[in-house]
């Protein structure tokens, strides 16, 4: 027979646990989101945080419990790939492995709208703009990259699987090769 006092001692690690793992995963996404501010979700949990690069990593610790949690922040880096199809990413990351540093995407998906308030515009636009429902960026199989470094792009872009097809009109555009039908 199981004593209260045993039932009793279970029901407190178990609620330790539960709240540790809440604070872990609560302080992960809010310092992803919002930096040290986030740490203020820890409530009686006693918490570390390291950050790698994007990825945050938490432990909490309530009692003899703890827990560890980890988000990744949301860059202005990851969001300017969000939409990009499964090619382009993978395009995109091989590129930045032979360059050995985090491409500076523009743009990278566009919506339909999006699209067409820059055709809209393209009388004040540098570079040419394609009509709206012509575009590879609403497919997500193109990118527009900051104009410094086109250059070491274009030097890795074939062996990452990326077409450079308007050098003189468009230099900062790149698309996903071959492009898929």
């Amino acid at each position: 027979m199981v004593s209260i006092a045993l039932v009793t001692r279970w029901a407190v690690e178990a609620a330790h646990a539960s709240r540790a793992q809440a604070a872990a995963d609560a302080t992960a996404l809010a310092v992803a989101q919002h930096g040290s501010a986030g740490r203020s979700l820890a409530g009686e949990a006693a918490v570390s945080v390291h950050r790698s690069g994007a990825t945050v990593s938490v432990r909490a610790v309530i009692g003899d419990q703890s827990a560890w949690a980890s988000a990744i922040a949301e860059t202005r880096v990851t969001q300017r790939r969000i939409g990009l199809a499964p090619s382009m990413v993978a395009a995109v990351a091989r590129a930045e492995q032979l360059l050995g540093s985090p491409l500076q995407i523009v743009s990278g998906y566009r919506s339909p709208d999006h699209q067409q308030r820059l055709w809209d515009e393209r009388h004040s636009n540098p570079y040419p703009v394609a009509e709206p429902g012509t575009s590879l960026h609403e497919r997500g199989l193109a990118i527009d990259v900051a104009l410094s470094q086109v250059g070491a792009l274009r030097l890795v872009a074939a062996s990452a699987g990326l077409c450079y097809p308007l050098p003189e009109s468009d230099p900062v555009h790149f698309v996903a090769c071959p492009i898929p039908e």
